[in-house]
């Protein structure tokens, strides 16, 4: 399991944790929040076995009881919260308060991971927040979440709150070596994963574990550009989550920043998906510039709508129409 000495990237967020726990100033709640695939999870663990590990080095030390124990996921006084379904219900945060009341086991801290914190119904955020309010003593608790946005401000406030970035290119590559890319996958698969993960390498992770998604991905979109006019409502049912609906959207971005790009330089060395090359030129001679650019500038705010709940069909159907060209009657 990761240390967090041997986190790539968020200099600033592992200094300051590594000084808290060094320093003995530890807070009682914590917010890692950003864009899915970042690593705020895997610090989120590592900050866990840190503040389990009793040796007070600044960083678990990898070898007491505490860790092994950690590194094992067996560790009594670490707590992982998840969604049940779509959301984070009201029994199991007053099943963190009955937890967070009873003494540690071994008389040392007791960590809470909170993922996709977001998720919290209202009724079990007002729970939450009565524990934050007056917090047990030895108690951390560690929230996740891709969306601060979407949780009570009143919970926010209380938290010591971390803003993780996105990585260099450099750093992303980092992250997929040190997950053994040479036993699972090529070089060149890896340096294409991460020019399209946007500095979150989960997402390059997943790419290369699953890389038939972006290829049916992109496929759905060249189908609904050479089907055109008419081709708004082809068959998108595998778009019904807003996961996939978001990665998809992000798919048409990418693609069209390389239409762009290709359009203006005609140089394949900038272009991110260099693997499409073929579908880049095709859709660079389908489109005008000004098209590609009120394409880029519906995706990029449909990809806005969809993190602020907007209906998904609404933002589907927008982005569609505007590829298809049904909302531009002047076309010739």
């Amino acid at each position: 399991m990761l240390s967090l000495r041997d986190v790539v990237g968020h200099e600033q967020v592992v200094k300051s944790l590594q000084s808290a726990l060094a320093n003995n100033f530890v807070n009682h709640a914590y917010t890692f929040s950003g864009p899915t695939g970042l690593g705020k999870k895997s610090v989120g663990f590592a900050f866990a076995r840190a503040l389990l590990c009793r040796c007070n080095q600044g960083d678990a030390c990898g070898e007491c009881d505490d860790c092994n124990r950690s590194e094992r996921g067996l560790h009594p006084d670490l707590h992982i919260i998840s969604p049940e379904g779509n959301s984070i219900k009201i029994h199991q945060l007053r099943a963190v308060q009955e937890s967070a009341s009873i003494t540690a086991y071994g008389m040392g801290r007791q960590v809470f991971l909170i993922l996709q914190a977001e998720k919290m119904t209202l009724a079990a955020a007002n729970c939450f927040l009565k524990t934050l309010e007056e917090p047990p003593a030895g108690v951390v608790f560690i929230l996740i979440t891709d969306e601060p946005a979407g949780m009570l401000p009143t919970v926010l406030s209380r938290c010591q709150q971390y803003r993780f970035s996105r990585l260099s290119r450099e750093k992303v590559l980092r992250v997929l070596a040190n997950k053994g890319s040479g036993a699972y996958y090529s070089v060149e698969s890896a340096q294409v994963a991460a020019e399209l993960s946007e500095g979150c390498p989960g997402r390059a992770l997943a790419m290369l574990e699953d890389p038939n998604k972006r290829i049916s991905r992109i496929e759905l979109l060249m189908r609904i550009v050479r089907g055109r006019p008419g081709s708004a409502f082809l068959p998108v049912d595998k778009l019904t989550e807003r996961e996939d609906l978001g990665e998809f959207i992000n798919s048409v971005i990418l693609i069209f920043r390389d239409v762009l790009i290709w359009q203006l330089t005609g140089s394949a060395e900038l272009l991110i998906n260099v693997d499409r090359h073929s579908d880049i030129i095709e859709l660079a001679g389908t489109y005008v510039k000004p098209e590609v650019m009120d394409i880029l500038i519906t995706a990029e705010k449909s990809s806005d709508y969809l993190a602020s709940n907007v209906n998904q069909r609404l933002v589907l159907d927008s982005l569609l129409f505007k590829i298809t060209g049904q909302w531009d009657d002047d076309r010739g």
